[in-house]
This record gives C-alpha cells, sequence and structure tokens, in this order.
C-alpha cells in the first residue's frame, strides 16, 4: 500500500500560484486528511497528530524554533536546511487554521537564523520572536504569553486562547506532506560522550547504536542514553532502542556521570531520601516555571505529602496537578538534591487513580497573575550547562548530510504519537518500499499511519512495531 499524491504542485513556483488561491472548506478537510494520511505528528516530542491540531479556526499560528532543551540542534538544522518547506508549511497551517498572525520563535543563541529568513518573513508577512537563552523557552504556555499576551487556562491548550503551537520540523513535514511525502525521515542532534557530534537526518527507525556510529562512535564504554533531552528526555541503555518521530536528541553519557545517576534513581530512593530531607525552603516553587506564570503548582507543598497518607495526601497531591516536568526544581532549584519533579509526577498519578482535580471555584482563587520577578527567575542555559557538568559536551553539532547512507535494518515504531497505536498492515516476508504503508488507524480513532523508511522485507512484526531488513544487492 504506497501514499503518493501526485496533483499537488511540488516545486516553489506552482505552489506559491497554487496558495494564492487559499484554503476552501472542502480543501481544508481534504489537506488534513492529507496531513493524516502522511503520518504527521508533533516532531518537538509529545507526538500529538498534526491533523487534529490544524482543524481549527485560530488566530496566531507560532513556529516553535526555541529549542529549548540544551546541547540540541535539529530545530535549526530543521529550518536552515529545509527553508522552503518550511515557509510552505508555515502558509499551509496559516491558511488552514485563518491565522492573521504567523511568529518564527527562537532563542538568542539562533537569532542569525532569522536574519537569514528576513525576506521570506517580510514577504510573507511573518513576525518573529528572539528570547533570550533561558529554559525552559519551548514552554508552550510561554511562548503563547510572550506572543499574544494571553495566559492558557490551567491545564489547558493553545487553542483555548486563539493560539496554535508547533514544531518547526512538524511544520516542514505539513508541507511535505501536501507534496504527497510521508514522515520517514527525522531530524536528530547526537551529541555527549561522542567523537563527533552532528545534527542530522536519518530514517524513521533506525537504532541509537547506528546514530552513534554516525557520531564517529561512543568515547565510553558503558553509556547512559538520553533520549529528547536533558532536562525532559527518557533514559535507556539499550542501544537498539529505534529512533522514533518525536525522538529529536541521543545524548550519551558516562554512566557515572550526575544526570545518569540522578535520571535512574528509583522511586524507593528518592522518595525515602525527599522524606527525611525536604526542609521546606520552598525554592523548587519559587523557582517554578509555570508557578511564575501564575499557574497553581507548589512542588514545596507535593513534597510534604510524603509524610501523609488518604485524604490529606490525596488534597496534597493538588499543588501537582499543573505540573510540566520540566525538572527545574529537581535539577536545579533544591539545594539537597532532591527530586520534587518525580515526585509531582507519583502525586499526579494519585490524582488521576482517585479522579480528582481543582475545582472551577477553586482555580477562580488560585489562578494568579504572572510573577513580577518572573524575568529574574528563569534560568540561563550556561547556568544550566555548569550546574549539570554539562560542559565537557557543549559543543557544535554541525550538520551533516548522509543521504547516501543506508542502515541494515530499522524497526518503525507503531505508536509514538498520542492516541490509537497504528496496526500492522503487513506481514512477515513482505516486500516494501520507501513510503509505502504499514500500519493503518482506523478512520474514527485519532491516530496516524506508519511507513517504511527504507526499501526491503518485512522481518518481524508485533502490536508495537514492524521491523524492515535491508534486501541483499544483486550484482
Amino acid at each position: 500500500m504506497s501514499f503518493y499524491r501526485a496533483d499537488i504542485p511540488d516545486n516553489k513556483q506552482d505552489w506559491d500560484e497554487t496558495i494564492k488561491m487559499g484554503v476552501t472548506t472542502v480543501a481544508k478537510q481534504e489537506l488534513l486528511q492529507q496531513i493524516r494520511a502522511a503520518g504527521v505528528i508533533g516532531a518537538g516530542g509529545a507526538g500529538f497528530p498534526t491533523y487534529k491540531k490544524l482543524d481549527a479556526s485560530v488566530e496566531h499560528v507560532i513556529a516553535n524554533g526555541a529549542e529549548c532543551e540544551p546541547l540540541l540542534q535539529k530545530d535549526r538544522e530543521a529550518m536552515l536546511q529545509r527553508q522552503d518547506a518550511f515557509f510552505r508549511g508555515l502558509q499551509i497551517v496559516r491558511d488552514l487554521t485563518d491565522a492573521t498572525t504567523v511568529t518564527v520563535a527562537v532563542k538568542k543563541k539562533n537569532e542569525d537564523v532569522i536574519e537569514r529568513f528576513q525576506a521570506d518573513l517580510q514577504a510573507n508577512h511573518f513576525e518573529n520572536l528572539v528570547y533570550p537563552d533561558v529554559y525552559p523557552a519551548g514552554d508552550e504556555y510561554i511562548l503563547v504569553y510572550e506572543i499574544s499576551g494571553r495566559l492558557i487556562p490551567p491545564g489547558g491548550i493553545p487553542l483555548h486562547v486563539g493560539c496554535v503551537v508547533d514544531n518547526v520540523e512538524t511544520i516542514v513535514n505539513v508541507a511535505h506532506a501536501v507534496a504527497g511525502r510521508p514522515v520517514v525521515e527525522k531530524f536528530v542532534t547526537v551529541c555527549g560522550a561522542v567523537a563527533e557530534p552532528i545534527t542530522t537526518v536519518v530514517p524513521v527507525g533506525v537504532s541509537i547504536a547506528d546514530c552513534l556510529q554516525l557520531a564517529g562512535g561512543l568515547t565510553v564504554d558503558d553509556p547512559l542514553i538520553l533520549t529528547g533531552g536533558i532536562m525532559m528526555g527518557g533514559v535507556t541503555t539499550d542501544l537498539s532502542t529505534p529512533v522514533g518521530k518525536n525522538m529529536g536528541g541521543i545524548i550519551a553519557l558516562p554512566r557515572d556521570h550526575y544526570l545518569a545517576k540522578r535520571k535512574t534513581q528509583s522511586q524507593e530512593t528518592y522518595t525515602r531520601i525527599g522524606h527525611g530531607q525536604c526542609d521546606q525552603c520552598s525554592l523548587c516553587t519559587e523557582l517554578c516555571p509555570r508557578y511564575i506564570m501564575g499557574y497553581p503548582i507548589e512542588p514545596h507543598k507535593v513534597m510534604r505529602t510524603l509524610l501523609m497518607t488518604g485524604e490529606s495526601k490525596q488534597r496534597g497531591s493538588l499543588w501537582a496537578q499543573y505540573c510540566c516536568e520540566c525538572n527545574v526544581c529537581s535539577m536545579i532549584a533544591c539545594p539537597e538534591s532532591l527530586d520534587p519533579k518525580n515526585i509531582c509526577v507519583d502525586a499526579k498519578k494519585v490524582l488521576r487513580e482517585n479522579k480528582l482535580g481543582r475545582s472551577e471555584e477553586e482555580l477562580d482563587v488560585l489562578f494568579r497573575d504572572v510573577h513580577p520577578a518572573r524575568k529574574g527567575r528563569e534560568i540561563p542555559i550556561p547556568t544550566l550547562i555548569r550546574r549539570l557538568g554539562l560542559a565537557p559536551y557543549n559543543r557544535k553539532a554541525p550538520f551533516v548530510n548522509f543521504d547516501h547512507w543506508r542502515p541494515r535494518r530499522v524497526v518503525i515504531p507503531l505508536n509514538s504519537h498520542i492516541g490509537a497505536p497504528a496496526k500492522p498492515v503487513v506481514s512477515v516476508g513482505s516486500t516494501v518500499r520507501r513510503g509505502d504503508i504499514v500500519g493503518m488507524v482506523e478512520e474514527q480513532q485519532m491516530g496516524c499511519p506508519a511507513h517504511a523508511s527504507m526499501d526491503g522485507q518485512v522481518t518481524a512484526v508485533t502490536s508495537d512495531s514492524i521491523e524492515i531488513t535491508a534486501q541483499p544487492m544483486v550484482n
């Protein structure tokens, strides 16, 4: 089963003529189906299906190129290496959502990207935001406030205040989708304890081990891999883990690195230590990015629940409900190196299990104005790098093109997006070509199909993934 749309113009001149006609109601639904069929999901982390997000009318479209996490450069390179597709994608998103304002947001470190884009920005009447080099500047709550002046309601989404926020690579993929190209490749930064940090494009489903080899190999014998980012990314020791459509970073660290130890601490350990050591200094709350935006999140009060049971614990857990899990409290704020972030994550589980949450009446009282000292409490990236012992790994990761490189095999994840996972539509022994659909989601369910990222033969099928192995060359 192949995905291709031949009647959508693919060269810039023809596209410019087409886009001038605007998007009608009929065309809008057709384009949304194209975006779904291409498997476009959020490329920045969460993996929310993009067709669903764009089925709305808003005032503001925000292209999130803030690249919040330290060390990563994949958003920068996605914009630079796919500039034409990026601006085509912004045009599509603008027309689909009827937006009157389109803003490209980057951090100060990438201000040169905005300078390079000035001609296209002006030609399209797009705006830009250059935000200080702080963490977590890529939080959509922050970007929406800085650009629109509006605060997203507690637990809400940008749509609730007339905004759509999409990662810049997602926007590139929207343009490709409308041109008939499914998502079969991923921008990724490979850095940390590697010989040559790089940013590159790899087939979806390639292994972390293959990516590390592209970066010259590991410089440590027993690495821990952070996937996605230093602060909010996942952790794995399995180098066969495949790169999904929402994995932007592969950071290798020695197993004895401070971050490696903190990230792998067991629940029993961080709970026991927090129970005995928290002195309620409240620095975790005072530096919490959501607290200083006015949201009812107070990690130091959640830490108190370690001494509680029953109804008291449930009531105290409500102070964790709007935690965004950015890790500022645990990695930067706490002078005792405790773990308020994970205590908040555990508290949110308590809330889900007991179906608890703040009432509208409570939120009316607790949702405050933005803290007057907010700007002074943002975390400079150099501070974060120094505090977390990342200075040896704070190296450029320039873009390297491996167009002619093909892995021996890929494992295509079927569940990397929010919603219903894709179900296999191929079987072991099937021959597939790059771009063929290998997993489908039923029409009435929220989700996106998965596609083969290289030519080959299906060698394994599970409910979670499809393995494709390259067929040997025939002389």
